[in-house]
């Protein structure tokens, strides 16, 4: 009898867990982004399982570009829709950016190959556009005291009208 009320406390616990770490993330749709077994270690990234299909506007480009180099990053910014698939922390707000872990390789799903080739080899700093993207391994992290969301772009339909060049070559950075 004992081993039984031991057993059910422990299945209780474990079922309290975990239905805790999956009420900490909220959609306001249904969507195919599911939680994944969390970490145990303080701080690691929150992974969600899962593809999905979101729209929006992206930016592209190079941040912080001077003689020592530059940090090449790769946003997203949903539209009203594409919002309530994406999970997000319960207390806080929705997802209004989404980094791509992949930039390298947004930038050449993003935009043209000529495009990208001049951005990547730093001739254009940055260019913007609407699209629809398909996510994985969708994830996010608190540092420096600030959430952030990232996921591994897999496709895109771009829309035609993509602005490029949007800061000159000598403005960026100091």
């Amino acid at each position: 009898m004992r081993s039984t009320l031991f057993i059910l406390v422990v299945c209780l616990g474990m079922a309290t867990t975990c239905a805790a770490a999956s009420e900490a993330f909220v959609t306001d749709k249904p969507s195919p982004l599911k939680l994944a077994k969390p970490d145990k270690q303080p701080g690691a990234p929150v992974r969600f399982t899962g593809q999905v299909q979101i729209s929006g506007r992206f930016v592209v480009g190079w941040e912080g570009v001077n003689r020592r180099g530059g940090h090449l990053r790769a946003a997203f910014f949903p539209d009203k829709a594409s919002i309530g698939l994406l999970p997000h922390a319960a207390g806080g707000g929705p997802v209004d950016e989404l980094l791509f872990s992949n930039a390298e390789q947004a930038v050449s799903i993003l935009v043209d190959q000529a495009t990208a080739q001049r951005i990547l080899a730093k001739d254009l700093l940055d260019a913007a556009g609407e699209a629809t993207v398909s996510i994985r391994d969708y994830r996010t992290v608190v540092e420096c005291d600030h959430r952030w969301y990232l996921a591994h772009l897999v496709s895109a339909s771009r829309n035609e009208n993509i602005v490029v060049g949007a800061r000159d070559k000598g403005s960026a950075g100091c």
